[in-house]
């Protein structure tokens, strides 16, 4: 009985001591460096481009190419030739990152999204054709009030003499306004042609517009010497768009659709490992003795005010990222300076042209959200979208 009581009463000393020195232990993840981060994180970003160009069918059966809408809805750089518009072609920079196996990369909408809203299209297409129908009825006018200064500048070289007859007495000048007549004539002509070109295309549900796109992609620290690199290096298609409003997010994806084994996996579930709370005997024991500290995925915590955040991405595209090593990701930091409203976050991170797409996140490595806005007004307030919206979208 003595020794039975003995070995009872080490059995809950040894499980008191085990509570004693597991309450010592932080249930608090171990926060990394900067550079841990970026060593860890920085093979997973990639630098997307995207060159594209838009074709328009007129009714009257003419393809004419463009590389999209001006600000005032005017088609940009025009052109009937398809090989000159596919040299000067759209070329967009932006950020993405791995988030599965698969190859599947997320970034922004509009980095990859180059499609054109038909119906608005058509009708700034037609409205632009109006707005430069007007510019050749106005020149035709013009050129009617120069025909007729003209011809009354004719009749100066022209005289009469003594009977009654005519003659041509200036016949340097009848020459050269016959010449500048002809020119404006044609010119006349020209501006009519285009005019009843104009009305024959005008109807804007006749008009036919699409979109033409290549996608491809850059690791960090490999190197790039042209825009093919890209293109037949890493080619990508896009997999899922985002139609949400509020949800700026793309998904792309390598056409072997496979993640190179050398690239970081970011985890987008929004899940974090940490210390059980609530352990078990055999838990503590384990833990005391072995050291092997049990844990359970839980929710990441909720941002704070002023808490401190990283983004990895390519700051001005190819511009900043090219180097003589090749090209190089950055890290950027800031802080929450709004608490997340559930449609966006906003931080100090500094951004630029190029970053639009980086995975934004906290001290230990957590993705917080994706970047995809600068404020305007002030370069030290910027936009990412947040957890929630990044986890409904992927299950759209």
């Amino acid at each position: 009985m003595y020794y039975s009581d003995k070995f009872y009463s080490l059995k809950y000393l040894l499980i008191a001591g085990l509570f004693v020195l597991a309450g010592c232990k932080s249930s608090e993840p171990t926060k990394k460096t900067p550079e841990e981060l970026f060593k860890e994180c920085a093979s997973g970003v990639v630098l997307i481009y995207c060159e594209s160009y838009h074709s328009i069918t007129l009714p009257t059966g003419q393809t004419l190419y463009m590389t999209g809408l001006d600000e005032n809805g005017n088609a940009a750089n025009l052109t009937t030739d398809e090989e000159l518009i596919k040299r000067n072609c759209n070329r967009m920079f932006g950020t993405g990152f791995f988030i599965d196996s698969k190859g599947d990369i997320m970034t922004n909408r509009h980095v990859v999204d180059v499609k054109m809203d038909e119906f608005e299209a058509q009708e700034k297409i037609v409205a632009s054709l109006r707005r430069e129908r007007q510019t050749y009825i106005d020149s035709m006018e013009m050129a009617r009030q120069a025909y007729a200064e003209l011809d009354e500048k004719k009749r100066e070289c022209y005289s009469q003499d003594f009977f009654g007859n005519v003659y041509v007495s200036n016949q340097e000048l009848l020459q050269k306004i016959n010449i500048i007549m002809a020119k404006v004539e044609e010119r006349f002509n020209g501006w009519r042609y285009l005019c009843d070109f104009i009305s024959a295309n005008a109807n804007p549900r006749a008009i036919k517009v699409k979109s033409f796109s290549k996608l491809g992609i850059a690791y960090n620290d490999t190197h790039v010497e042209d825009f093919d690199d890209f293109l037949e290096g890493s080619p990508c298609t896009v997999r899922k768009i985002s139609r949400r409003e509020n949800a700026d997010l793309a998904i792309i994806q390598l056409k072997k659709k496979q993640t190179p084994e050398h690239a970081h996996v970011f985890d987008i579930s929004g899940m974090v490992m940490k210390e059980k709370e609530s352990k078990s005997i055999g838990e503590y024991f384990n833990q005391i003795v072995f050291g092997k500290t049990p844990m359970e995925e839980v929710e990441a915590d909720e941002l704070r005010m002023d808490q401190q955040l990283y983004m990895i991405g390519y700051n001005h595209g190819i511009a900043i990222a090219q180097t003589r090593e090749g090209i190089k990701a950055q890290m950027t930091s800031g802080k929450i300076t709004q608490l997340p409203d559930g449609e966006r976050l906003l931080y100090s991170i500094p951004t630029m042209q190029g970053s639009s797409g980086s995975p934004v996140l906290d001290e230990d490595g957590c993705l917080r959200g994706v970047n995809f806005a600068k404020a305007t007004l002030n370069d030290d307030f910027n936009f990412g979208i947040p957890m929630n919206l990044i986890k409904n979208f992927l299950k759209e």
